[in-house]
């Protein structure tokens, strides 16, 4: 059992060091992307496995009730040090929403641990 004086030291610890290492274990977002499936408002997905590592997407509601006439643009999770981009027109954003499945690739980027380019295969659809 703590002291009140070792948990107010230890609490104002762990306080200062949420916004260091918070950021270092994805808890960061994005403006059209969310890393942390947990944490998706709106629909989730994990991509295939290429190059031994996936990436998750998360597709905002507000895009799927409301799809901008020119789509979307999406960032991947990072994994294996790396981003991808994922682009999703207003139709496909519609069809998610309606129910159906898209599936899309993404943009071709390099693997900065083995030097390969590559692409992943996401198949969207609302739970």
């Amino acid at each position: 059992m703590f002291t009140r004086r070792e948990l107010l030291t230890r609490g104002t610890t762990v306080l200062l060091l949420i916004p260091v290492v918070g950021p270092m274990l994805g808890c960061s977002s994005s403006n059209s992307s969310g890393p942390d499936a947990a944490a998706c408002a709106g629909v989730s997905s994990t991509s295939s496995t290429d190059n031994q590592h996936s990436h998750t997407l998360c597709v905002l509601t507000s895009d799927l009730t409301t799809p901008p006439s020119a789509g979307v643009n999406y960032t991947t999770s990072l994994d294996a040090q790396h981003t991808h981009h994922v682009a999703l027109s207003a139709a496909s954003l519609g069809m998610i929403n309606s129910g159906g499945t898209v599936t899309v690739t993404s943009t071709s980027d390099v693997d900065p641990i083995n030097n390969v380019a590559h692409t992943h295969t996401f198949m969207i659809k609302k739970a």
